[in-house]
């Protein structure tokens, strides 16, 4: 009876040693699954902060980069990163351009740096109104800026640039009252056309590789450049397309018809009252 007993109770010892041993080799490998996982968490979060620090350099870059081109530019990159929709179209547009009256007289009587300032100052200012009329700067020269409007609607267009020039010829006005820098404050003369142009990017092949421009050029473009020049005194002058459009929200002068530089026929202009 006594040995029974015993073996009985050697038989349990035995199944709790074997379910202890079984527990124990749970364990181990539970500890070692845990060290493993630990460390596929750990290569995670070091390739998460890898690239979330991609993520931080290329905002930076984008950011950097929007202050010298286009906003055009910079949504055909974000709508297509591999150049796809990057090629220039013919597309309907308005475009202003903008230069200061008497810019050679001025540098000479003020001097390079000073003259920087003062475009500066002013051009500062008009980008407020250019941007508040979703306009886009694609050319800046010395004294001048050219502008597009590229809504998907032609009579958005001829109106964002009115309204844009409206502002630029008060926010002018303004300057000049604050200005106490020239005895002959700084006029800023605007031309206005719309119609189709080609807009979008020219690729150039070299042997340094290939170069991108982003331009624009048609007839509708020249017309602009040269309506702007045969502004005097601060005027706003526009083409007929574009009074047409806007012709409903802003008064006109016919001022007739005119020969313009490099254009074949003469070009009818109206002044903006």
């Amino acid at each position: 009876e006594g040995d029974k007993e015993l073996l009985v109770t050697l038989v349990n010892n035995l199944v709790v040693a074997l379910s202890n041993a079984r527990s124990f080799e749970k364990i181990i490998f539970l500890n070692e699954d845990l060290q493993v996982k630990n460390e596929q968490l750990e290569k995670a979060l070091h390739e998460l902060k890898a690239a979330l620090r991609k993520v931080e350099i290329l905002e930076s870059i984008k950011a950097n980069l929007s202050k010298f081109v286009p906003t055009a530019v910079s949504k055909i990159i974000e709508k297509s990163p591999e150049m796809g929709r990057f090629q220039a179209e013919e597309r309907d547009l308005s475009v202003l351009f903008l230069d200061i009256e008497g810019y050679t007289i001025i540098t000479e009587k003020l001097g390079g740096l000073e003259v920087n300032n003062l475009v500066e100052k002013y051009f500062s200012v008009f980008m407020e109104a250019i941007y508040e009329n979703n306009g886009d700067v694609v050319e800046t020269s010395g004294d001048g800026l050219m502008v597009l409007f590229l809504s998907e609607d032609e009579t958005t267009n001829a109106l964002e640039a009115l309204r844009s020039a409206v502002m630029i010829r008060d926010k002018t006005a303004l300057l000049k009252q604050e200005s106490h820098t020239l005895s002959q404050p700084v006029t800023i003369n605007i031309g206005i056309s719309s119609g189709r142009a080609v807009v979008g990017a020219n690729k150039f092949e070299c042997y340094t590789g290939s170069r991108w421009a982003y331009t624009c050029h048609g007839t509708t473009i020249n017309v602009a450049a040269r309506i702007c020049s045969h502004a005097t005194g601060g005027d706003v002058l526009a083409s007929r397309a574009t009074v047409e459009r806007v012709k409903s929200h802003f008064s006109f002068t016919p001022l007739g018809k005119f020969p313009l530089k490099h254009l074949s026929e003469d070009v009818e202009i109206f002044l903006m009252e």
